[in-house]
């Protein structure tokens, strides 16, 4: 008897082992992952630049795609899936976002005071938003570039990455064992509310079966005192709200090339 007890035990021990070294692997792919998106997303963020550049990576050939529009969104997207959108209407410019072939994104805004050269009859108050667009939209034409319509492109890998990540993070929720310091709704709103993913970070250090975490005592009534849904979503709210204003200050000191306005804002 005693030995069939010690047999069990063994054999529980090794599935134990077995399975907290496929959740440690796990846990690294979801940190490579995690690394690969946050480097890609910083070098492609779009970063402010003179027309004079736009200028210059047309001639030189550096530009490969590029896109027209009114400005920026001004809602701030606090998802670290979403990135910073245009604002699109039905004219060219004045706003010019465009991608080198290297993956970053630059963008400019064209003079509405602009008095130079344009084509005889290029200029049309319906299209363009200004005369200088107009110029310089020819050019762009000429060049048979590739104009996007709704974004200028990411980084091929970007996107997948973000789905791959969101995927092994929802598989852990759902599938995975029950979490111990938090319920299942608390982490998910920490991990789709914090900025940059960083939600994704403290989940890894923090919580079982990527820690041996013990769950909570219940309190004296015998209720569940893990951390629960609404907690997630203040944390996710506050979080985005500092980081905003972090970034904002910091791009104050750095600029816009180390800090881009990707970066939560």
């Amino acid at each position: 008897m005693a030995g069939n007890v010690a047999r069990q035990r063994g054999i529980h021990e090794d599935g134990f082992r077995r399975w907290s070294t496929w959740w440690q692997v796990l846990r690294v792919v979801l940190i490579v992952l995690w690394i690969g998106w946050a480097a890609s997303s910083w070098w492609s963020a779009p970063r402010q630049a003179s027309t004079a550049q736009a200028r210059a990576d047309l001639s030189a050939r550096r530009m490969v795609s590029y896109q027209w529009a009114a400005g920026w969104h001004t809602a701030a997207n606090w998802s670290w899936t979403e990135d910073r959108r245009p604002w699109l209407t039905g004219r060219a410019g004045p706003l010019l976002v465009w991608r080198t072939g290297d993956w970053r994104v630059h963008y400019t805004e064209f003079d509405r005071g602009f008095t130079g050269p344009a084509s005889p009859g290029s200029f049309d108050a319906t299209q363009y938003s200004n005369a200088e667009v107009a110029a310089f939209d020819q050019l762009l034409q000429s060049a048979d570039l590739d104009r996007r319509w709704q974004r200028v492109d990411s980084p091929p890998p970007l996107g997948n990455l973000a789905a791959l990540l969101m995927l092994g993070i929802l598989t852990v929720l759902v599938f995975g064992p029950a979490p111990v310091r938090g319920t299942r709704w608390f982490w998910f709103w920490v991990l789709t509310g914090v900025p940059f993913g960083l939600g994704l970070i403290w989940w890894l250090a923090r919580e079982h079966p990527w820690q041996p975490a013990e769950p909570p005592p219940p309190d004296a009534v015998g209720r569940d005192t893990r951390d629960r849904w609404y907690a997630g979503l203040l944390i996710g709210v506050a979080t985005s709200i500092a980081v905003s204003l972090v970034l904002y200050g910091l791009r104050q000191v750095l600029g816009d090339w180390y800090i881009p306005h990707d970066a939560g804002s």
